[in-house]
Parts: C-alpha cells; sequence; structure tokens
C-alpha cells in the first residue's frame, strides 16, 4: 500500500522532465490509484493536472513542494481551507523579497508572524530567513505538511503542534537521521520518493533541463543541483525494499492520500462583487436605460425588449457587477474599443463598453451569454498603445492586491529554443549556435527537429556537423515543456475578496510606464486554467490605431476647431470614405491595410458596413478557395447552398460560412447537433482547451447528419468549411467592432489626410514600416518635410497638405538629446513618445530634396 505525495511535472521549471499526462499514464500502468501533484512554488498546472488525473481514471491530490529561505516542505490540501491556506504561502514565497510593507499591502500578514526590526533591509533579511516555516505555523488549516527539513519541522511543531506535521523519508542515507528526528520529536514519517519523471530514462532529460535552469553547461553542472537517476516514478514495491524497518511510513502515504479530497471546482463563475446582487442589478439597469436613452434618443419597443431580455440573463448569471466594474474601467480610458462577443450585447452599448449598435447589426447576445453557457465569458478590451499602462494602473490602485492581478502566460519551448539551449549546454560555440538559429523559419509544418534541419530550404547548403543530428534528438523532447511565466497580454481577473482564496499570485517583472513604483501582480493560472477555475478575465489590450484617432481628432480640433467625437460620430455613409474602402486605399486605415485586405476590398468593392465586416471575417488561413467563391457569388453568379437546409442559414454570407457563429449554426441545421456540442467544436477548432479531440466531433457530426439523410459527400464539402475555421476565425462582434474603429479611421485618412498620415507615423505606423507610409502620403499629394531642428517637434506633425517628419525619427537621436534640443530652441513643452513607441528608422530619403 503505497501513494506518491511528492510529485513534480514539468511545471516546476527546469526540474520535472514528464507532462501531467505522461505521469498519470505512468502511474496507471503500475497500478496506482492516487497521484499528487507538488510542483516546485507553485501551482502552474494543477487544473491541468486535475483534469487529465480524472480523464485517467486517478485520483488527484494537490499541493506544492514550497522552497524558500533554505527551508523545504511538501503541502497538500485536504479541503477548501488548505486550498486556500497553499494558495497564501506559495505568495508569501513568492512576495518575501519585497520587504513586510509589500506582505501587508497584499493582506497576507499575521500579527503572529510580523518581524521585528526597524528597517525595510532588516526585514527583507528576517523575512527572507524564516518566512516558509513562519507562515506554515501560523496558517496551515486543513493542510498537509511533509518535510525532511527538521528545523523547519521543529520549528512549525513548536508553534501549532503535531497534527498533520509529517517527516518525510526519502531513500538514500540521510532517511536515518530523519527518522530519528522524527521519532524523537514524536511525530509520524512517511515515505517519498521526490518524484521528477515518470521513468527512468527520463533522467537524461532532467538533467538538461536543470542545466539549462542553472545556465551552465553538462560538464560544470553540479551534482549536487540533480535529482537521483532513481527519482521516477516508481512502484510501491521498490520502495518498501529500502524501507524495512519502518512499514508503518509506507502506509502514512495511503492514509495521508485517503483525507487529500480538495479538487478546484470546475464549471463555478468567480466574478467582481461591488455590491448586493439586488443593489447591482438595479445599479445596471438605471445606467443600461440612462445609456440607451444617449445612444437611441427614444427607446423604442424592439429596444427596451432586447434590453430586459440581456438583464434577464445577466441576473440569472449573476453578471451585474461585472459590467458594473467593466464600465467603471472605460469611464477611465474613454478611447477605447470594446470586441469580440461583447460587442452582441446592448447593454455593453448603452454602458459605452462598446459602439456597435448590436440590433441593426444582427448581433445575438446568446452568443456572448446564454443560461446554458457553462463557462465564464471574457470581455476584451482595446486602449490606446500608449495609455493601456495607465489603465492597468488604474485596476490595480481601484482593485488592490490581492483582489486584482494579471493573467499568466506558461512560456514554452519551441522548436529554435530548444535547439538553441541544448547547443548551449553542450557547449557549442555562439557564432556557429547564431548560424543555424538564425535559419529558423517563424512558421513551419515540419513535425520534428530533425525534419526541419534535413529538409527545409533555408539549411539547404550548410555543412551541419555530425554533432548537430544528435542535438536534435535531444532537443526535441523538450518542445512543449514549460520554461517559465510570463504575463498574457491583458488578462486581467478581479474577485471579490482575494485572489489568494483561488490562485497563488506572485509579481510580474513588467514595470507599468509612468508608476514605476506599482508592482504588477500575476496569476500561477494561465488563461484556460484560470476559465477552468471559474476566474472572470477582462483583456485590457493595447492598439496603435486607437492612438492614431485620438491623436488625429486632437490635431483636426487644434487646426480647424473642429471636435469630433469618436465614440458616437457615424461615418458609414460619408461617400470619401466609402470611396477610399471601394478601392482599397487603405494604407494607414486599421484591420484593413494588409495587401490582401486590400486587394479583396477592391475586388469585392465593399463600402458598406455589413460587407466590409464579412471581407474581414472571411480572410484566414484554409479559406482562400471560399474567398473566391463568395467574391462570384458577391458579382451575381447564381448557386445553389451546400444543401438545401442549409439556405437560410448562410443566406446573408452567400452560402459561405464566414463567422464562428456559422459553425455552430450549420451543425446545428445540417447534423442537428445540439448547440452546446457545436459550440464545443467551435472552441477546439480555435484550440482552446476543447472538452473532447476534433476526431470526436467529427464523428458526431457525421452521424448526426446521416441520421437526418444528409448524402455523404454533401456531409464531406460541409464538414472541409467548417475546417476552414481551424486555429483562426472572429467571431461577427469582433470584426463589427473592428471594421467601425476601421471607418473612423478611413473617415480620418478621407477628410484630414496629413494629420492622419502624421499620427500613423507618430505612433510607430500598423502593418507596414515607415518608410512605406512616407511613400504613401506623398502619393496622396502631401508635402512630406524631413526632419529639422528648427522646425520639427518630436513627434510628426502634419497640418492643411504638410506633413513634417519629427525628431522621433532622426537615427541615434536619444529622447533625451531630443529635449534639451527642444527645450533651448525655447519651443513649445515636449511631447516625448513613451518607452515602447517604435519608428526610430531614418527616413530622410523618403523626403523630396526640395522640401525644407
Amino acid at each position: 500500500m503505497f501513494t506518491h505525495l511528492h510529485v513534480h511535472t514539468h511545471f516546476s521549471f527546469g526540474i520535472g522532465a514528464s507532462s501531467p499526462e505522461a505521469l498519470l499514464a505512468a502511474a496507471a500502468a503500475r497500478g496506482f490509484t492516487t497521484l499528487a501533484c507538488t510542483d516546485t512554488n507553485g501551482v502552474y498546472g494543477a487544473v491541468e493536472f486535475q483534469q487529465a488525473a480524472e480523464a485517467a481514471g486517478i485520483r488527484p491530490i494537490l499541493g506544492a513542494h514550497l522552497v524558500a529561505g533554505g527551508e523545504a516542505a511538501v503541502v497538500l490540501a485536504t479541503d477548501e481551507r488548505g486550498w486556500g491556506a497553499l494558495c497564501r504561502a506559495v505568495t508569501w514565497v513568492h512576495w518575501r523579497a519585497g520587504g513586510q510593507a509589500l506582505k501587508n499591502s497584499l493582506g497576507l500578514e499575521s500579527p503572529q508572524a510580523a518581524p521585528k526590526g526597524p528597517s525595510v533591509a532588516g526585514r527583507r533579511a528576517e523575512a527572507t530567513e524564516a518566512v516558509l516555516s513562519t507562515q506554515l505555523a501560523t496558517d496551515r488549516c486543513g493542510l498537509i505538511l511533509i518535510s525532511t527539513d527538521i528545523p523547519l519541522l521543529e520549528r512549525v511543531l513548536q508553534v501549532s503542534g503535531p497534527v498533520d506535521l509529517y517527516a518525510e523519508l526519502r531513500p538514500g542515507k540521510e532517511r536515518h537521521a530523519v527518522l530519528a528526528a522524527a521519532r524523537r520529536m514524536g511525530i509520524p514519517s512517511v515515505v517519498t520518493n521526490a518524484v521528477v519523471m515518470a521513468n527512468s530514462e527520463d533522467w537524461s532529460r532532467h538533467r538538461l533541463l536543470r542545466t539549462i535552469s542553472l545556465n551552465t553547461t553538462l560538464s560544470a553542472c553540479p551534482p549536487a543541483r540533480l535529482s537521483a537517476r532513481e527519482a521516477w516514478l516508481r512502484p510501491g514495491d521498490h520502495l518498501a525494499r529500502h524501507f524495512p524497518d519502518c512499514p508503518e511510513a509506507l502506509r502514512a502515504s495511503t492514509e495521508i492520500a485517503e483525507r487529500c479530497r480538495y479538487r478546484i471546482p470546475i464549471g463555478r463563475v468567480v466574478a467582481p462583487r461591488i455590491a448586493t446582487a439586488e443593489e447591482s442589478l438595479a445599479r445596471l439597469r438605471a445606467l443600461a436605460y440612462q445609456g440607451a436613452e444617449r445612444r437611441y434618443g427614444t427607446i423604442a419597443p424592439v429596444t427596451r425588449d432586447r434590453l430586459e431580455h440581456e438583464l434577464a440573463i445577466i441576473a440569472q448569471k449573476s453578471f451585474a457587477d461585472y459590467f458594473l466594474v467593466v464600465r467603471d474601467i472605460v469611464e477611465n480610458g474613454p478611447t477605447h474599443c470594446g470586441r469580440g462577443s461583447v460587442a452582441n450585447s446592448i447593454v455593453s452599448y448603452c454602458l459605452g463598453i462598446t459602439h456597435v449598435e448590436p440590433l441593426g447589426a444582427g448581433l445575438l447576445f446568446e452568443r456572448f451569454l446564454n443560461p446554458e453557457r457553462k463557462d465564464p465569458p471574457d470581455i476584451d478590451l482595446d486602449f490606446p498603445w500608449d495609455e493601456r499602462d495607465k489603465v492597468l494602473a488604474y485596476v490595480f490602485q481601484r482593485y488592490p492586491h490581492p483582489q486584482a492581478a494579471m493573467v499568466a502566460n506558461h512560456n514554452c519551448f519551441r522548436l529554435r529554443g530548444a535547439l538553441r539551449e541544448v547547443a548551449k549546454v553542450h557547449g557549442r560555440p555562439p557564432g556557429e549556435i547564431r548560424e543555424i538559429t538564425r535559419r529558423f523559419p517563424w512558421f513551419s509544418d515540419s513535425g520534428s527537429l530533425a525534419d526541419l534541419l534535413a529538409s527545409h530550404p533555408n539549411f539547404q547548403g550548410l555543412e551541419l556537423p555530425a554533432v548537430w543530428r544528435d542535438l536534435a534528438a535531444q532537443a526535441q523532447p523538450l518542445v512543449g515543456i514549460p520554461r517559465h511565466l510570463s504575463l498574457h497580454p491583458g488578462g486581467v481577473v478581479i474577485v471579490p475578496t482575494a485572489l489568494t482564496d483561488y490562485v497563488p499570485v506572485e509579481p510580474a517583472v513588467k514595470v507599468l510606464d509612468g508608476f514605476p513604483d506599482l508592482t504588477v501582480p500575476v496569476i500561477q493560472f494561465e488563461k484556460d486554467g484560470a476559465e477552468d477555475a471559474g476566474l472572470v478575465k477582462i483583456d485590457l489590450l493595447g492598439n496603435r490605431s486607437l492612438a492614431v484617432i485620438r491623436d488625429a481628432i486632437a490635431a483636426v480640433k487644434e487646426h480647424t476647431g473642429r471636435a469630433i467625437d469618436y465614440t458616437s460620430s457615424d461615418p458609414e455613409d460619408d461617400e470619401p470614405t466609402k470611396a477610399l474602402f471601394r478601392t482599397g486605399q487603405t494604407m494607414g486605415v486599421f484591420y484593413t491595410e494588409s495587401p490582401a485586405s486590400r486587394l479583396l476590398c477592391a475586388k469585392s468593392k465593399a463600402d458598406t458596413f455589413e460587407l466590409l465586416v464579412l471581407n474581414t471575417s472571411i480572410i484566414r488561413p484554409a479559406s482562400n478557395r471560399f474567398i473566391r467563391l463568395y467574391l462570384e457569388r458577391l458579382h451575381g453568379n447564381p448557386y445553389e447552398p451546400l444543401d438545401p437546409c442549409l439556405r437560410d442559414t448562410l443566406a446573408t454570407t452567400f452560402g459561405v460560412m464566414v463567422y464562428q457563429e456559422d459553425v455552430v449554426n450549420v451543425c446545428a441545421a445540417f447534423a442537428g447537433m445540439p448547440l452546446a456540442a457545436g459550440d464545443g467544436l467551435r472552441k477546439a477548432l480555435s484550440k482552446k482547451r476543447p472538452v473532447k479531440h476534433l476526431a470526436a466531433y467529427a464523428e458526431e457530426f457525421f452521424a448526426g447528419a446521416s441520421a437526418l439523410g444528409r448524402d455523404l459527400e454533401s456531409a464531406k464539402r460541409v464538414w472541409e468549411m467548417v475546417m476552414s475555421f481551424a486555429g483562426y476565425s472572429f467571431c461577427k462582434g469582433h470584426s463589427c467592432s473592428y471594421i467601425r474603429v476601421a471607418q473612423h479611421s478611413c473617415y480620418l485618412r478621407a477628410h484630414y489626410p496629413a494629420e492622419f498620415m502624421a499620427a500613423v507615423l507618430a505612433n510607430g505606423g500598423g502593418f507596414y514600416a515607415a518608410f512605406a507610409y512616407v511613400a504613401e502620403a506623398m502619393r496622396m499629394g502631401l508635402t512630406v518635410l524631413p526632419p529639422d531642428v528648427n522646425a520639427s517637434e518630436f513627434r510628426c506633425l502634419g497640418r492643411d497638405r504638410e506633413l513634417r517628419i519629427g525628431l522621433q525619427f532622426v537615427k541615434g537621436l536619444s529622447a533625451s538629446a531630443a529635449e534639451c534640443l527642444l527645450s533651448a530652441r525655447g519651443g513649445t513643452a515636449v511631447e516625448l513618445a513613451p518607452s515602447g513607441a517604435r519608428g526610430r528608422e531614418d527616413v530622410k530619403a523618403a523626403a523630396p530634396s526640395t522640401a525644407g
């Protein structure tokens, strides 16, 4: 009778050599019915481990291996209280170096644990010295604590007693000293194997990962920093041979396992709360109707019905506070774009979160939120790229630690990085490594490193030393292994009480521009794990085109006195704007300026909101043949739908599937699939964590089609169109939101070209390099004036028909030097570009030689 209670998955960055799936498969093969996940200082993979364990028929135990200040312990959660204590302990470990004041701001301080000392440096040293034993001794309700660290066990025993305290016995000589100390202290012991790999043959991968993590070479890697070759998921009888004198320690592992029953509740929703449900709903209703009067003037019955319908579902799902929190955020970032499926909501439109009128656009609220939806929706918000950090700072000040944090990304080894790191630890010369890795394509269909090196054109003619084939073979198993934590591009979660009740929080490396003293917190779950754990995500993202619109509108007001309201003006019927779309003259215009988009605009002659939305949604990988089909039908070619049952379903898109919603609707109409199954297929196609694999959905689709009497050839053609959505596609609301931004952008290009192109250049451009925009400005008939020490500001300026290049494009000129220059010139106040500004290349050659 034995259960492994100390197990590292590959989410123990640089330590664990095996994925949760590999460990669970090995456990099942060796007859284990329970397995623990105890990654070092984190629960990064807890959701994934739990789901994989349940799929494998194995009961998961959730915990962590905590290491801090020279102390170490394994902690296992027995219940919800224990999970909270575990999350707080992990959080404490990650924030301990920030000083006691930082711990107080996190709400993690307890009076008994407060280190004494007059100075911050002293508090930091003391907190670091005994952070783990202090924390565990005062907050371990619901936790089982296991450790080989005798001083830690003694401290915890002295403060909180022997309950749920165990000495950890591992194979090796040290076990005798630990066992003797445990008997002296009167606490029980338990056997573990400190597992870091599923199988014994995985040790070389563990060694590679440790060496990469330590940034050394294999020959110089200290053996003491490696786990033993025996640290694999060994059968219980193997371990029993090492402990003939203490069989009770083997039995204790199973007794402990029986007590650890906690599961992360999948399917719950942990949304923000700012008032009681009744108060929040009443406030949301009042604000929605105020917004409806502002947006519509007169509230028609159809508008009122839609508002009441949405408010009823929002009340049923308890999301009123969520909408109020998002409204609060956008009130502090007036230039914004709510995008994604939230654009389907008239409540969002009335609150000013989105700017697309959903009734006229034919957007259904149920795509965003419906009573059957199990996972929490998320709202995506774009802000000007140079204002996003200010918005994030507002959120973290308005909802302080640990109530709000950013969502994590788990950065994994990719082909290039895996080969580079393996070559480094083998001591290959840096120049040789650069010469090979620089040839890696950004995207590749090759299934392995060996295939890529052998067949990709970039490597043809390169005489590779024979050792590189062996390096590629060693690097291949590293691909997909998590390497370190990073930040999601903009995901933020806000909870009613403390995030540390649900997930650990650690400090991010990111520094917010303009807020150097504000530490950014990040949870340990990535977006799928956060969603599965019920944390409602708000995406706060940066968008350069919104900054372009903001700056161009400001310049127009300064030069002409005309105020343009981005949130309420409607350029849809403006003829000069429509003419630019029709002819594909949209360089600089957000969302429609790529060569493919401009060509499609010209070929389709699209100038209406509906056709522009359709155009920008259909451009995606694997849909080229359907684009040609769409253009033929758009220009009058008669057609028959793939099946008569789809005539109405795809009537507005000429019989072609264009939006993500079409996947759900077509699967329901053609194959009789439930809407929930169709939505699951949509998620699987977009590579979100699927409920089941595509093969299972395909089987369900064809079985349903056959049951409804559809012919096999038609079913294959419909399925082929469904598969064109794999990896990359949009919901209709997303494209509607972005086309509204594109129309505002195009309106400014049509009527105020100098101000618009200056704003494009000042904000670092878009799809093209700065030189291309300068050339486009000249094609538009603007006079381009080069940088001038007496006339240029730091950023580009446009007025009337002239465009003056700013000092930001003078190569080698630093921002501080530009500031000194402008100050000495006695000009206006300097407005330097934020630290993230792009576009410092030299564009003098693009300016006419006679200008200036």
